[in-house]
C-alpha cells in the first residue's frame, strides 16, 4: 500500500512539476457550432497556446439563454479532452454558490443577516482548550461574514489564512490525521481579531466556510447536500460537485490541475512527503474548505446561476459584477454584464507565462463581446 502511494503520488507530481507544452499542438475545440463567436474561439485557443493553457471552458448567455458554450483542449490532451460537461474547480467562484445558498435562506426566514454566526451555531470554546478570545468574535453576525467584514484580515501581520494553513492547525492541535470544520473554527476563535467586527473589508476564505456551516445548520442538512439539491438542482444544475483534494478525479472532472509547486500534505499532517499543491501541498484541504472554494462544476452551469443570483453578494443577479476564482492549479472568472451577457471561463491552472495574462484575457473577452450579437 505505501510503495502504491508512493508510485502515484510520484506520477502525480511529475504531471504537475513537467506538463508538455499546450503549444505542441493544436487545440481541439467541442461544442455547438456558434459562427457569430468565432472570435472568441480564436482568443481562447490564442491564450491557451500563448499561456501553456491545457483545459477551459468558456459559456456566454445572453438574457439568460446560454448562447455559446465551447470546451478548448491545448497540447497532451490525448486521453483527457474537455468536453463542455466537463467540471473543473470553481477555487473562490464556490463562494457564489454559498451566498446563493444564504440568499435562499434568509429570504425564507430561516436566518438573518444580524444573527451572530457563532452562538447560532453552537461554537463558543476555542481551540486548542483555554486558548484566549477576543471577546468582540462573539459579536460577528451573518452580515459580517458575507461582507468580508469580520475582523479577521490577513492583509495585516501575521497574514494568516486558516483555509490554507489546515496541517497547521492539525499539528497544532495534536492531530494524527486531517482537521474538519469544526475543528478549524475552533481554531480560529482563538486567534486575534486585527480589526473590530463589521468595520472594514478584507477578503475572508474562512468567513465563507462559516457560512457554510450556518447552511448546514439553518437547512438540517449538509452544506453540499443543501447546495446541490436546493439551489443547484431547481434552476437545472446537476454538476455540482466537491472536487476530491486527492487523486483520482471525478469521472467528469478535468483530469488534471497543472501547477509547478508542491508542499507538505494538509490532507497527512505527520507525513514528511511532498505533495502538488492542487492535492492538498498548498495547506488546503478542499473537501473542508468547499463553502469557501472547493466546489467544482461546468462553465454552462455558472451562467445558470448567474441568472438566478448575484455572482458577488448575497441577493438576485447584479450587473455590473464579477468574481475570479484563483487557487493552485485553477483559475475561473464568472461576469454579469450590464448589456445582459453573462460569460464564464474555467482553466487549470494559474501559472502562465506572463504576468497579468489572465486579467488581460478577460478584458479581450469584454472587449469582443461588447461587439458581437
Amino acid at each position: 500500500m505505501r510503495m502504491l502511494l508512493r508510485s502515484t503520488l510520484a506520477s502525480i507530481a511529475f504531471a504537475a512539476l513537467f506538463p508538455s507544452a499546450a503549444s505542441a499542438r493544436p487545440c481541439r475545440v467541442v461544442g455547438q457550432s456558434a459562427p457569430a463567436y468565432a472570435a472568441i474561439d480564436r482568443a481562447v485557443t490564442a491564450f491557451m497556446q500563448a499561456q501553456n493553457v491545457h483545459n477551459s471552458e468558456l459559456a456566454i448567455s445572453k438574457h439568460g439563454r446560454l448562447v455559446f458554450s465551447h470546451a478548448y483542449s491545448c497540447g497532451s490532451y490525448q486521453g483527457s479532452p474537455t468536453a463542455t460537461t466537463t467540471v473543473f474547480r470553481l477555487a473562490s467562484n464556490s463562494k457564489a454558490w454559498t451566498s446563493a445558498a444564504i440568499d435562499q435562506l434568509i429570504g425564507r426566514g430561516v436566518i438573518s443577516r444580524s444573527m451572530r454566526a457563532f452562538q447560532y451555531l453552537g461554537i463558543m470554546r476555542p481551540l486548542p482548550l483555554g486558548a484566549t478570545v477576543d471577546p468582540r468574535v462573539y459579536s460577528i453576525t451573518v452580515g459580517d461574514l458575507i461582507a468580508h467584514k469580520s475582523g479577521w484580515d490577513d492583509r495585516i501581520a501575521p497574514h494568516w489564512d486558516p483555509t490554507h494553513a489546515m496541517r497547521h492547525i492539525a499539528l497544532a492541535l495534536h492531530l494524527s490525521h486531517q482537521i474538519d470544520r469544526t475543528q478549524m473554527v475552533r481554531y480560529q476563535l482563538g486567534q486575534p481579531l486585527q480589526e473590530a467586527p463589521g468595520a472594514h473589508y478584507a477578503y475572508c476564505n474562512f468567513c465563507y466556510v462559516v457560512l457554510g456551516m450556518i447552511v448546514a445548520k439553518a437547512s438540517g442538512m449538509s452544506y453540499e447536500g443543501y447546495v446541490t439539491q436546493d439551489v443547484a438542482a431547481p434552476i437545472g444544475v446537476h454538476d455540482l460537485v466537491v472536487s476530491p483534494t486527492l487523486e483520482p478525479r471525478l469521472s467528469n472532472e478535468v483530469a488534471h490541475y497543472y501547477s509547478p509547486y508542491i508542499g507538505l500534505s494538509a490532507v497527512y499532517p505527520l507525513s514528511g512527503m511532498h505533495f502538488p499543491q492542487p492535492n492538498g501541498g498548498d495547506g488546503l484541504i478542499r473537501e473542508v474548505g468547499a463553502p469557501a472554494g472547493g466546489l467544482a462544476t461546468s462553465a454552462a452551469s455558472m451562467i445558470k446561476l448567474m441568472y438566478h443570483y448575484a455572482i458577488w453578494g448575497v441577493g438576485p443577479p447584479a450587473p455590473g459584477w464579477a468574481r475570479e476564482g484563483s487557487d493552485a492549479g485553477t483559475n475561473t472568472w464568472a461576469q454579469q454584464r450590464t448589456d445582459g451577457k453573462n460569460w464564464a471561463f474555467l482553466v487549470n491552472t494559474r501559472n502562465y507565462t506572463t504576468s497579468n495574462a489572465f486579467g488581460d484575457f478577460t478584458r479581450q473577452v469584454n472587449r469582443l463581446l461588447n461587439h458581437l450579437p
